[in-house]
């Protein structure tokens, strides 16, 4: 493929941590040997700014792809816009329920080449589904079928299918790593089957883990609901999906709240019982997520630890002199 012909193609994927948003990245990349594939991973409160500092590379045929993320301002349909008139082909696909749900706002009046919002399946299947569709409709080999293992592991995980015991281990593994040096590591795959470097990073993900549970189980505050509903909220250090899961694993009807020390964000998760609608309540409080799995920030939390830390301390001073 001479350089004339060659694409650039920008992917601007959920991260910084999130194996969906690392494969579905690297499923673009993987359906374009030969071209010039530049991923960005970013988290959901700042996909505003850097899709508004999107460029094109001049003198090259530009594709941008969205996935696994959505966004909030006018400003950035409006930049999105102005990219597709200058000739970028503009993508979006995306599974998240608080994005469906707004799939009509003014923030998403795109001139977009192609989009799939739906919640049948995680970011990183909908994008393999949609760029084996599109090489079938061109007449193309629609080849792919060994890295479609990889995918099928980050459906399983995100969507907590819990049907392919191995992905919980590639997503550990991208926690540690991080999404850039993971998607590095996924993109050579030609199998599903973990690198040395991911299988260590897959390893010290489990014992990092387990102590941001130890964290949780020690701070864990029961509350019930109504309906017959509990609530069950902790701190934890990372690991968030995983120690949820193990909190509520042996409850029913449960919501678990978990605040990230580490990330100053708020976890939503529920046992498989539990019909609460999680991306309405992380809604309410700015964010949003999915029915069985959400999530949000609350700035208030995270001077919640020094208030109380200066009230218990301010107990034992009050009375020492000046």
């Amino acid at each position: 493929m001479s350089s004339r012909n060659r694409l650039n193609i920008q992917v601007v994927s959920h991260g910084l941590t999130c194996l969906d948003g690392v494969v579905a990245a690297a499923t673009v990349a993987h359906f374009n040997p030969g071209n010039r594939v530049t991923p960005i991973f970013v988290t959901n409160s700042d996909a505003d700014r850097v899709l508004q500092e999107l460029r094109l590379a001049a003198g090259a045929q530009n594709e941008i792809w969205i996935t696994d993320l959505s966004w909030r301002c006018e400003a950035t349909a409006f930049h999105l816009n102005r990219l597709a008139g200058a000739g970028a082909r503009i993508y979006w696909i995306d599974h998240h329920r608080s994005a469906i749900s707004r799939a009509d706002a003014p923030e998403f009046r795109v001139e977009f080449a192609g989009k799939v919002l739906s919640e049948e399946f995680s970011a990183a299947r909908l994008t393999y589904d949609y760029l084996r569709r599109r090489r079938r409709h061109l007449g193309k080999s629609a080849n792919g079928s060994d890295f479609f293992r990889i995918v099928e592991l980050a459906d399983d995980y995100d969507r907590w299918v819990h049907r392919l015991p191995d992905s919980s281990k590639w997503a550990l593994a991208v926690q540690i790593l991080g999404s850039q040096e993971s998607y590095r590591s996924i993109v050579r795959l030609r199998r599903a089957a973990l690198s040395p470097k991911l299988a260590a990073a897959a390893k010290a993900g489990e014992a990092a883990m387990r102590l941001s549970l130890e964290r949780a189980q020690a701070t864990l505050v029961k509350q019930p609901l109504a309906d017959g509903l509990t609530l069950l909220a902790a701190c934890c250090v990372g690991y968030s999906s995983e120690v949820a899961f193990e909190l509520y694993r042996s409850r029913s009807r449960t919501v678990v709240a978990l605040f990230d020390l580490r990330t100053a964000g708020v976890s939503l998760r529920r046992s498989a019982d539990c019909a609460v609608d999680l991306s309405e309540l992380a809604r309410a409080f700015g964010g949003g997520g999915h029915a069985a799995a959400a999530g949000f920030r609350m700035a208030e939390l995270w001077r919640a630890p020094a208030e109380r830390l200066a009230m218990c301390l301010s107990e034992k001073l009050g009375g020492c002199p000046a």
